[in-house]
């Protein structure tokens, strides 16, 4: 898998170089816009992003992710000044643009297929928690196998989007259940399994909710999360430009163990994995040696 990582980041550096040397210039007015110039002046300055793309030809599955980029592009220096706000760049996007990159585009996709991959031989009369369901990129990869789990929850903060998923799982027991991960409901049950991709990095505090999660585990249960991360802790994730303009992504807490918001490391999600008293985690890593990408992560109760 880190080999598509790394074909789908090699086409969108140029992009995100192209918007980060503007960016780079421009004097925030705020704390999010500071955010975006911040990682805009990390990237510029690290000097490490490929200024041209490997190919002419972008390959399919990342309509998603450019659109995001178009739209920031397009509107950047208005953002930064203060004249255009994030909630009016991200309504023309819209849901459709969103639903695209959460639920089809390479950049969600490869978190998806591993996270689902590393389920599969799990499921068989498992009790299955999915938090941050969100428009299904993940469960839908795994239809054919949870129909084989023996209770499944899905669950998000949106019931509109539960609904839309269920619906596209027949055949499968399925409950959902609304789930604030920052203020976690106590009656949810105790589950086999409890996985996610790329939501629980926006927890407010890491403690709190993976201290929560592994309540929620049987003995035994298994944590498994697909995570992007940054490429180190000076050279942030090239999408981190277009996810300042998301709340709960630019603004979150950060902490010795979370130094940057978005993304953590894979030292820093085994650290917290460990403080919430977590055994035997583990990884698969996807890094081409230069960049991390994140990877899939198991951490048992």
């Amino acid at each position: 898998m880190h080999d598509l990582a790394a074909r789908v980041v090699d086409h969108l550096e140029p992009v995100a170089l192209r918007i980060a040397e503007r960016a780079a210039r421009l004097e925030p007015v705020d704390a999010q816009r500071a955010y975006l110039v911040g990682v805009a002046r990390q990237i510029v300055e690290h000097g490490s992003f490929r200024a041209e793309a490997p190919s002419l030809v972008t390959p399919p599955g990342l309509e998603g992710t450019l659109g995001w980029f178009k739209l920031l592009d397009a509107h950047l220096e208005d953002f930064v000044a203060g004249r255009m706000s994030a909630r009016e760049i991200i309504a023309e996007g819209g849901g459709r643009l969103w639903e695209a990159f959460q639920a089809r585009d390479l950049v969600c996709a490869v978190f998806g297929h591993g996270v689902a991959r590393a389920l599969a031989p799990m499921l068989p009369g498992a009790d299955v928690l999915e938090l941050g369901t969100g428009t299904g990129g993940t469960t839908r990869r795994m239809a054919a196998d949870l129909g084989r789990a023996n209770r499944v929850v899905l669950s998000d903060l949106r019931q509109s989007f539960l609904d839309r998923v269920a619906a596209d799982l027949p055949g499968v027991s399925l409950e959902t259940a609304i789930v604030d991960i920052n203020e976690p409901p106590s009656d949810l049950g105790r589950f086999d399994l409890i996985f996610s991709t790329n939501c629980v990095h926006v927890a407010r505090s890491l403690p709190v909710t993976l201290g929560w999660i592994r309540r929620c585990l049987k003995p035994g249960g298994a944590l498994v999360l697909g995570e992007g991360s940054h490429y180190s802790e000076v050279v942030p994730s090239p999408v981190s430009l277009v996810l300042s303009l998301f709340n709960g992504w630019w603004d979150v807490p950060t902490s010795p163990e979370r130094p940057q918001p978005g993304f953590l490391l894979p030292r820093h999600w085994f650290a917290a994995f460990e403080a919430a008293g977590y055994r035997n985690m583990s990884m698969e890593l996807w890094t081409d040696g230069r960049r991390t990408f994140g990877g899939v992560y198991w951490a048992f109760s």
